[in-house]
């Protein structure tokens, strides 16, 4: 189900606010040195999942109820706090692309949620109307664990639809980067299983 993303992000469907009003506007030419920095991240990323780090980093990505969700801003702040040594390799892996870790992090929540609002709006447009109308009554009769994920994938829709149409102005023009690079990694899991 879950795909990797870049970082440890956890889940392809990325929740993240759509309260970056109060950030500096997303910049072509962040967005293109955030997409530049993926391969020498994915390296560490193996490396971690390989120690066995990544399950832990994960769940503190997920949000719990009504937290906004910053996979990679907040992985990295787990990172930071649980294995130091490896938060100053990430340091040093986005350096050479302008960023601090966590500049790097927050540049990649919110190309991702831009980029996953493009593709839900080329591929998949009725999901968000089809969440919107769900039955809240459905949801109570639901066991707990499957409505924190109906919960969770609300949130992402949620998200999603309120990306900032200039962050996905910005996210068109390295949307066919990260296409190549979700696929690549897409076919490296599905080989794992």
């Amino acid at each position: 189900m879950l795909k990797k993303i870049a970082l440890f992000a956890g889940s392809f469907f990325v929740f993240v606010t759509g309260a970056f009003a109060a950030d500096a506007p997303l910049t072509a030419d962040a967005a293109k040195r955030f997409v530049a920095s993926l391969d020498s991240v994915k390296t560490l990323a193996d490396e971690f999942e390989a120690s066995g780090k990544t399950e832990a980093l994960e769940l503190d990505a997920m949000p719990k109820a009504g937290e906004p969700f910053k996979p990679y801003s907040k992985s990295i702040a787990a990172l930071k706090d649980q294995y130091p040594a490896d938060y100053t390799k990430l340091q040093s892996a986005v350096k050479p692309h302008g960023f601090n870790a966590e500049e790097w992090g927050s540049v990649g929540d919110r190309v991702m949620v831009a980029y996953l609002a493009r593709k839900m709006e080329k591929e998949n447009p009725d999901a968000m109307a089809q969440m919107a109308q769900m039955d809240p009554n459905m949801l109570n009769m639901m066991p707990p664990e499957m409505k924190a994920q109906v919960m969770q994938a609300k949130a992402m829709l949620d998200a999603v639809a309120a990306a900032p149409a200039e962050d996905k102005a910005v996210v068109a023009e390295v949307e066919g980067d990260l296409d190549a690079f979700m696929e690549e990694e897409a076919a490296e899991h599905s080989g794992h299983h």
